[in-house]
């Protein structure tokens, strides 16, 4: 009995310490760290940069020479023949081959090549892969870069859901005061019961309100778990913070930092190197090769006697060969043209990445200015409807005022409060979206 009561103590012990754990509220940073982790976007970028690394190998390989040894046996039996010839001794029919005749054979043989000079493919071979290896890599970082702004995003638009669902609850709240307020002061005639109708429809309206924030802050909650690459359904705390960051940068300085940090931008330059280099490949293929090769063998039906390798019964021999492409069915020029193409194609796409990023930084560098402008705005209008709200409170108190001036205080405060939440979270995004935007949003 003692030992079953310790091991229910210790099975509650590690449940609720199990429990703790899961409801422990995570930081931004420990979000984006999460999410660098296990997010399938990034998983997939490291096994491309990983991959483009290998072809980088697989291009210096063809630096070197390529050398194969071999070792071989056989044996053959051929038998007696169905053919016959006359014996001129006898005159009798006798076989051609009247035995078997068996014979062994082994051999050894090790040889070696090497491409001298294939018109210089095998240099801008490796010389695309390096630069391709640099364009995943940069890519890559786009890709984390976006990663890590779609968390801060999410977590930001999880805390905005937090905030707005208790301000729901709060006016919520003060809607059913107000409802059950107008019901007392109408039942002792001191107000009509179009009050109570106003107060009832705002209260029925203000519940509507509390499910859609139920909803939101649920909806936040699964995408924040998406982009961790956690199960949607989690249970999911982060930590509240309010505080407003600072990000004094001119636009012309944030171009700047863009064109000289954007990973999508590295991205496209490597691309169109590697493509100037695939042109450099498809052109070699109209010059000479010059190819050497050597081989030394050893044959003997005794394969004991493979110890006189390099004494008796060997062969060996060495040359050196140029061939020059005449003609190949226009592959060749048809090879060239592509190569073209796909540095043309690049080269617009660099063009565009450049586009965009200019549009990206004056988009969210607008957008921050806005965003700040907008939390000067909302404070002062949220002090306004508070102190708006407090006096109709006190004149319907008295008898002074009319519901639908204290339904439109509410209504003006909770929205000011609304604003202000707002206003917070967006100078958030707008200052993660520039930094973005400049490639240089850090973990």
């Amino acid at each position: 009995m003692k030992r079953l009561f310790v091991i229910s103590i210790l099975v509650f012990s590690l449940l609720a310490a199990g429990l703790t754990a899961q409801e422990k509220a995570l930081t931004l940073e420990e979000c984006v760290g999460i999410a660098l982790e296990h997010n399938p976007d990034i998983i997939r970028g490291s096994f491309t940069v990983k991959m483009a690394g290998r072809d980088v190998t697989v291009a210096l390989s063809n630096f070197l020479p390529r050398i194969s040894a071999g070792l071989g046996y056989s044996h053959s039996v051929l038998g007696p023949s169905s053919d016959t010839r006359i014996d001129p001794t006898t005159g009798i029919p006798v076989p051609l081959q009247p035995y078997e005749i068996k014979s062994w054979s082994s051999n050894a043989q090790l040889s070696a090549s090497y491409s001298i000079f294939n018109g210089g493919y095998n240099i801008y071979n490796y010389k695309q892969s390096r630069l391709l290896k640099e364009q995943a890599r940069y890519s890559f970082d786009d890709t984390r870069q976006t990663i890590i702004y779609m968390v801060k995003e999410r977590y930001y638009n999880l805390l905005k859901a937090e905030k707005l669902l208790n301000l729901a609850e709060e006016t919520l709240k003060s809607a059913d005061e107000s409802y059950k307020k107008a019901q007392i002061l109408f039942q002792v005639g001191k107000v009509p019961k179009s009050d109570v109708l106003k107060a009832k429809v705002q209260l029925e309206t203000d519940r509507l309100s509390l499910i859609e924030a139920q909803n939101g802050l649920a909806v936040a909650r699964a995408s924040l778990n998406y982009i961790l690459g956690r199960d949607v359904e989690n249970d999911i705390k982060v930590v509240d913070n309010l505080n407003v960051p600072e990000m004094e940068i001119g636009y012309e300085d944030a171009k700047k930092n863009a064109l000289a940090n954007h990973p999508s931008l590295k991205s496209n330059q490597f691309g169109l190197k590697a493509a100037q280099a695939g042109v450099g490949m498809a052109v070699s293929q109209f010059l000479p090769k010059l190819n050497a090769y050597a081989a030394y063998s050893w044959r003997n039906e005794d394969f004991n006697q493979i110890d006189s390798f390099f004494d008796k019964d060997y062969n060996w021999y060495a040359s050196i060969s140029l061939s020059i492409p005449v003609f190949q069915g226009f592959s060749r020029t048809a090879l060239v043209s592509k190569a073209k193409l796909a540095r043309s194609s690049n080269r617009e796409a660099l063009e565009q990445a450049q586009r965009d990023i200019d549009l990206e930084v004056k988009q969210a560098y607008l957008q921050k200015e806005q965003a700040k402008k907008k939390i000067v705005v909302t404070e002062s209008a949220l002090q306004a409807a508070e102190e708006d709200l407090k006096l109709n409170k006190e004149k319907y108190s008295l008898g002074a005022g009319t519901m639908l001036d204290l339904i439109n205080a509410q209504v003006s405060y909770f929205s000011a409060q609304s604003d202000r939440i707002q206003a917070l979270y967006d100078y958030k995004y707008a200052i993660a979206r520039l930094q973005k935007a400049m490639g240089m949003l850090e973990k």
